[in-house]
């Protein structure tokens, strides 16, 4: 399980990762109810990662390409887990979870056992599953 990087960020920071800078980092429940966020029961707060991608117990998704230029999508090294049958398990700030099928295979890679995966950018354009995965953790400052 890892933690969505815009809910604390690193101790209140994006951690100097220059793709985050122009987005939120929300520290606590009430900056969700705002109209700079997708709000409690749009922003997920856990997921299931995958264990060849686990490094500092957060998610980050490259927020590059929101919300209109697909052709820039993005992972930075960080994919979500694909343990339920090519899905994955989220929790959300309100409390409902939800189970999420990824549709592009890119998303999917074969798992690497005993590996943690490099903090690298993939590019992924037009993936349909970033598009989701960033319309549900943060928004622009």
């Amino acid at each position: 399980m890892s933690i969505n990087l815009y809910l604390g960020g690193f101790v209140g920071t994006d951690g100097g990762w220059p793709w985050a800078h122009a987005y939120s980092i929300y520290a606590k429940l009430s900056e969700l109810a705002n109209s700079r966020s997708p709000g409690p029961a749009g922003t997920f707060v856990f997921l299931d990662m995958r264990e060849d991608r686990v490094n500092w117990g957060n998610f980050m998704i490259m927020m590059t390409g929101y919300p209109d230029k697909p052709q820039l999508y993005s992972f930075n090294g960080d994919l979500p887990g694909m343990y339920h049958n090519l899905a994955c398990g989220f929790s959300f700030a309100d409390g409902h979870s939800e189970i999420k099928r990824w549709r592009d295979p890119r998303t999917t890679p074969p798992l690497v056992r005993d590996a943690i995966g490099p903090m690298t950018d993939n590019a992924s354009p037009n993936n349909k599953d970033i598009a989701w995965l960033q319309e549900r953790s943060t928004r622009p400052r």
